[in-house]
């Protein structure tokens, strides 16, 4: 399968339960399309042994996961090292033991990419996602560098207290948290079943505070999640007994901090009846099987399984590019056309009508029967606006998918 572009649709094993513990990037998912929700993280064993549908390789998202992994271990031996700041003398010390900037932005590409080594989506596009990333290393780190010129950490905090040798190889234990600086943080609020993991938690004798790394844009969604991190550190009963409260939020972006005011004890309170009626509208929302479906070309745009949604292909919201040469399309084969192209028609797509003809070529062989169902993913499309007659050009590339249902096949989403 990792050699193919164009795999069969397959049904998920069972429909997924809603997550034992809520978090703010999970609830938000849910409530914008709780199917594609549902559909990402069902099981499919007959494709492979990892978890949820095998995500798509997106080489934009992953430039933001290896800046944010960089800034993870760079900050990390900041406060083992007690460096405050990149203006502190001990600073360049610490990078040169890590083995400076560039090796340490090449070995986080390096790792992010080994997460896909057993994705089935994967194959294909690894070798360009490792060139296109490792071309961007001098860009990756100039953005890691912005970001850390502007941390600050508290003088009279110091490091996180390490851990036993004996128990460093297991999970961080969860025990009350002195003064101390405290990368990738796990917050638990039990009592209302959410989770969270800060970047960044500072508790000393006069401040408590939270700063979360953001590689993208500035988005009002971020403010709220710092909030509600801010209310799952107060309930946090295992490493925050005492209650103690947040008196600084911090959204680093890339070319600037963002104070997010931390909320008041009534709003804490109000903020966690909030997270609670959330969880709980989500919970409900999973309950059908299948979880209903929100269609929208916004919603569906970056979708990594719009291939299984059959309201989406019901929908007209089918992808297309700004310019219209690239697009989703569902075709249906009436005869092969050469050895890896097949004559079909339009059943849907967003700017062709139902039954235009069409052309599907394919990068390699495949053995379609008459009447199978293909989808395609970020195929080129082309027509000759002057030949009404002339058959849409549906053709797939390095970045396009195709899926296909067998006949008979049932619907699944």
């Amino acid at each position: 399968m990792n050699e193919k572009m164009h795999w069969r649709i397959v049904t998920p094993a069972t429909w997924p339960a809603p997550p034992a513990e809520m978090s703010v990037s999970t609830c938000a998912e849910i409530e914008e399309c709780p199917r594609r929700w549902a559909l990402s993280a069902a099981k499919y064993p007959e494709l492979w042994t990892g978890r949820g549908y095998p995500p798509k390789l997106q080489v934009a998202a992953l430039a933001g996961s290896v800046v944010h992994l960089a800034l993870e271990i760079i900050t990390k031996q900041f406060t083992l090292a007690g460096v405050p700041s990149m203006n502190d003398p001990s600073a360049p010390q610490v990078l040169r033991e890590l083995g400076g900037y560039t090796h340490v932005v090449e070995e986080c590409v390096e790792h992010i990419l080994k997460r896909y080594i057993d994705n089935p989506r994967a194959g294909l596009l690894m070798e360009h996602a490792q060139r296109t990333l490792r071309g961007q290393v001098p860009m990756l780190r100039a953005r890691v560098q912005s970001m850390l010129s502007r941390i600050r950490l508290p003088k009279n905090a110091p490091p996180a207290p390490v851990a036993p040798a004996l128990k460093s190889a297991g999970p961080p234990s969860r025990v009350p948290l002195v003064n101390g600086i405290y990368p990738e943080v796990e917050v638990r609020a039990k009592s209302i079943g959410w989770k969270g993991k800060i970047d960044l938690l500072v508790l000393g004798n006069d401040a408590c505070e939270i700063t979360d790394f953001k590689t993208g844009t500035a988005d009002e969604a971020h403010k709220f999640q710092v909030r509600a991190y801010a209310v799952m550190w107060r309930l946090d009963e295992e490493l925050n007994p005492s209650r103690r409260a947040v008196d600084r939020l911090v959204l680093a972006y890339e070319r600037q901090d963002v104070d997010v005011a931390p909320p008041s004890a009534s709003e804490i309170d109000e903020l966690r009846r909030e997270l609670l009626a959330r969880r709980q509208t989500v919970e409900a929302a999973l309950a059908a099987h299948p979880p209903s479906a929100h269609p929208s070309t916004e919603t569906c745009r970056y979708c990594s399984v719009r291939q299984l949604c059959d309201a989406y292909w019901a929908s007209a919201t089918q992808v297309v590019s700004d310019d219209g040469r690239f697009g989703d399309i569902e075709l249906i084969i009436t005869k092969r056309h050469g050895p890896t192209s097949w004559d079909a028609v339009v059943v849907r797509s967003r700017d062709l009508p139902a039954k235009t003809p069409a052309l599907l070529r394919l990068q390699q062989h495949e053995d379609f029967k008459e009447g199978t169902r293909v989808r395609v993913l970020d195929g080129a499309l082309a027509r000759d606006s002057e030949d009404d007659a002339a058959p849409a050009i549906v053709t797939l590339g390095l970045l396009s998918e195709a899926y296909y249902k067998p006949l008979g096949h049932q619907n699944i989403g």
